[in-house]
């Protein structure tokens, strides 16, 4: 079967550009420069090439390559590629600090977090006036950061790009430390290996807030600014301590027949529940779904 040459072109570039808005849609990252949409003219250049190598076996290649080019250069224009720290495979067996931010937009109701990493230290605290803002420091220190807009809505996703390990190495160093933006509610996903975790989440507008984790020591903050927080725990065999106020009501259940469980002012419901005494009366409710192995989970009320 002979394919024209135009055929070629825009198979090739709704291909690419399919593949990257698939990819993109299940968080499987192509991580390519930001500056390939200053390079613009090399579109001109190609299409040059095409033009001079008509008739000849050259013709459907350039008509491939420039499919693919337009392809990632549209995707990259009106949507944007990952932010890839600069450390160069040379720098990455020492210790560096990148820093990232997403400028805050008015418009903004409600934000998704979705962060994957292998740090050995996250911290959530504090408050900023962009939409998220932080550091990222240690061993093969190399993450991807982007934001996605939809109408009043965000979303940013954070991954850590390399998470090599060795034995006797000091790879452990790295950590991860940030702030958000107090004004949208939050929906936050998190899925971290071993790990200490530090996570003060009282100054923020808190719906949802799901964590898988391994081998991890976590102490985790709610707040009190949204009515309804729903979370759901995932973990090995972790430590965890959550800390609600004692004006709002919490129901925790899941299975926990091998979980130390630590639930000061709580009632056995049955069933695997526990709730609080005044669970009806309270206007917010933190709702705590819990699946863990050997694990300890406590629960303590400020």
């Amino acid at each position: 079967m002979k394919f024209k040459s135009g055929q070629l072109f825009w198979g090739f570039l709704f291909l690419t550009i399919g593949v990257l808005f698939l990819l993109d849609k299940n968080e499987f990252y192509l991580f390519i420069p930001v500056e390939i949409t200053s390079y613009w003219p090399l579109l001109i250049i190609l299409w040059g090439i095409a033009i001079i190598v008509k008739g000849t076996i050259l013709k459907p290649i350039v008509s491939v390559a420039s499919g693919i080019f337009l392809g990632l250069f549209l995707f990259g224009s009106v949507f944007g590629f990952n932010h890839i720290s600069e450390d160069s495979d040379d720098l990455e067996r020492e210790i560096t600090t990148a820093t990232f931010y997403e400028d805050y937009r008015d418009s903004i109701e409600s934000a998704t977090l979705s962060l994957k990493t292998g740090a050995s230290k996250i911290t959530i605290d504090g408050v900023t006036d962009k939409l998220i803002s932080g550091t990222s420091s240690g061993l093969f220190n190399r993450f991807s950061f982007k934001t996605r807009y939809r109408e009043n809505s965000a979303r940013v996703i954070l991954r850590h790009s390399k998470d090599e390990v060795e034995l006797f190495g000091d790879n452990n160093y790295r950590k991860m430390e940030f702030s958000l933006n107090p004004n949208p509610v939050w929906n936050i996903n998190l899925k971290v290996g071993a790990a200490t975790m530090e996570m003060d989440l009282s100054k923020y507008k808190i719906a949802k807030f799901n964590i898988e984790t391994g081998a991890t020591s976590t102490d985790l903050k709610f707040g009190d600014k949204e009515e309804n927080i729903k979370v759901n725990i995932e973990m090995g065999a972790a430590t965890m301590k959550i800390h609600i106020p004692k004006e709002s009501a919490c129901q925790i259940k899941g299975d926990m027949v091998m979980v130390v469980k630590d639930f000061d002012g709580f009632e056995d419901i049955g069933k695997e529940r526990y709730q609080t005494e005044n669970f009806n009366s309270a206007q917010n409710k933190i709702f705590i779904n819990f699946d863990g192995g050997v694990s300890t989970l406590k629960v303590d009320r400020y």
